[in-house]
């Protein structure tokens, strides 16, 4: 497993337990407020850590890479996970629009729908496109992709924003006491 993989595969693992987190929301009998405040903070978690950070990554290194080395976009894998970020992209659109109206059922169905998503998605890509990736990227590569990564977040997400979302995370862990 190379470097930038896992880097990708740990973000995996912190989205997936923001969308823990979103599910236990959604599902529970929290007040609309409550709902909507979180709803708030998460779209910008989304939009910043997976879309930006993350997706971003993705899309400008790591598959553009994998192209280059002959794994097929249109019509192949790449081209699938392109279009599941899209599809990611207008789910976000879509909670944030009920956010600002006040719409906590189009939120939850809107977040419901982003998580079956995301779970499918990252299942695919940790066990498919980064096997793949593993296999074709050297160390050498894996290692320059990593530093690619690293100046990405500094110079695109910005400095201390990693530490603020993880803040975010830990205070939505204790706040909604899910683990």
């Amino acid at each position: 497993m190379g470097k930038a993989t896992q880097d990708l595969r740990n973000e995996h693992d912190i989205i997936l337990h923001v969308l823990y987190i979103t599910d236990e929301i959604i599902s529970s009998e929290m007040e609309d407020i409550k709902v909507m405040h979180f709803g708030n903070e998460l779209v910008y978690f989304l939009k910043t850590f997976g879309d930006k950070c993350h997706h971003g990554k993705e899309e400008n290194y790591l598959f553009k890479d994998l192209e280059n080395q002959g794994i097929q976009n249109e019509g192949g894998s790449i081209g699938v996970m392109l279009q599941e970020h899209q599809e990611g992209r207008r789910y976000t659109d879509l909670m944030n629009k009920a956010v600002e109206a006040v719409d906590t059922a189009n939120f939850k169905i809107n977040a419901s729908n982003y998580s079956n998503l995301l779970h499918s998605h990252i299942e695919k890509e940790n066990n498919v496109l980064f096997v793949m990736a593993d296999e074709i990227l050297d160390d050498t590569k894996q290692d320059e992709l990593f530093e690619k990564f690293e100046q990405y977040e500094e110079n695109v997400i910005g400095h201390g924003v990693h530490e603020e979302l993880h803040s975010m995370i830990h205070k939505w862990t204790e706040e909604f006491d899910v683990h």
